[in-house]
């Protein structure tokens, strides 16, 4: 629930074509996809295939899943004069995975909410303002329950998430609860290292992320606010719209979808059986290239030691 539990992969890699015959539309039906990972990795990939349409058709269980997944789209395709490349990133990291966020991704969301209640109420302004996503097989009152999500981020409803997120860790340990860091250990070791590429999961973030629902965080932020994309449930009740909580995953973690490989290997080193980067680390190259190819629809290559990228003061020269 709220994201998927294996990699983003590009969907036409697993086309069959047979020889001489081209197919000019590609239809793509994603069921339960929790996420909008498999539609961005296809699009981004795009250039390394035969040109065509592809039109993907998204069923998912609750109305919910569709309105973060159109935020997340939203964020992805904004343009590089609106949003910086690295602010992209962890912007979508933010919104994709972390309970609490920064205030200005809390800014983000309570901005475009407003721009997506408009979307979804007008069709002709979802046409100029994303024109990828088409609405017109939704029923009317799933198209009611969509606008009443994206009111109740816009009126940034009180969503006391953490005291959400501490009755959901009480209830699935019981009296496990007190002696929880034991617990997280053995569903790390026991659960997740089991998982296709679960071992390059550092198991400081899964700890971290299991006691805070924090997945992604960075030196230089500080996540105060809460993500408003995690309220399940919402319904009118009158001129009030209420969230039932929330009702997402608590073992696994976000971690799977984006951070666990990498087409850049050196990503993939492991030292005394560990993973030396953090899963968040490969999330955010992995993004990086996702994001640049789906800009520029051409192949991402990272500059290695370059000094953005070194810590520190770096001295070039010392002067006599």
């Amino acid at each position: 629930m709220w994201w998927g539990y294996t990699p983003a992969i590009d969907l036409q890699e697993y086309l069959i074509e047979t020889k001489g015959e081209e197919i000019p539309v590609l239809n793509i039906l994603v069921i339960y996809g929790a996420d909008a990972r498999h539609i961005l990795q296809t699009l981004a990939k795009k250039y390394k295939h035969p040109t065509r349409k592809i039109h993907f058709y998204v069923i998912e269980p609750l109305v919910d899943f569709l309105a973060k997944q159109m935020l997340l789209l939203t964020a992805a395709l904004e343009p590089p004069q609106a949003l910086g490349l690295q602010e992209k990133v962890r912007l979508f990291m933010e919104i994709y995975g972390n309970l609490l966020v920064r205030p200005p991704t809390v800014n983000y969301i309570i901005q475009k909410s407003r721009q997506l209640i408009h979307m979804v109420t007008d069709e002709s302004f979802l046409d100029f303002r994303l024109p990828l996503v088409k609405l017109n097989m939704m029923k009317f009152k799933e198209i009611d329950a969509l606008q009443n999500t994206f009111q109740f981020w816009f009126n940034n409803t009180l969503f006391n998430v953490v005291h959400m997120w501490d009755i959901r860790l009480r209830r699935s340990l019981g009296v496990r609860y007190d002696h929880r860091d034991g617990a997280f250990d053995w569903d790390y070791q026991m659960q997740l290292k089991s998982k296709p590429g679960g071992e390059r999961v550092n198991y400081q973030e899964y700890k971290h992320w299991r006691e805070t629902g924090v997945a992604f965080t960075w030196l230089e932020t500080e996540n105060t606010e809460p993500n408003l994309t995690f309220a399940t449930g919402v319904l009118a009740k009158g001129e009030k719209l209420v969230s039932q909580g929330y009702l997402g995953d608590i073992t696994n973690g976000p971690f799977l979808g984006f951070g666990i490989d990498c087409e850049d290997k050196d990503l993939l080193k492991t030292a005394n059986g560990i993973c030396v980067k953090r899963s968040a680390d490969i999330m955010e190259r992995n993004l990086l290239r996702l994001f640049y190819e789906l800009e520029q629809s051409k192949e991402y290559e990272h500059c290695a030691g370059r000094v953005d990228d070194e810590l520190g003061v770096v001295i070039r020269d010392i002067s006599k």
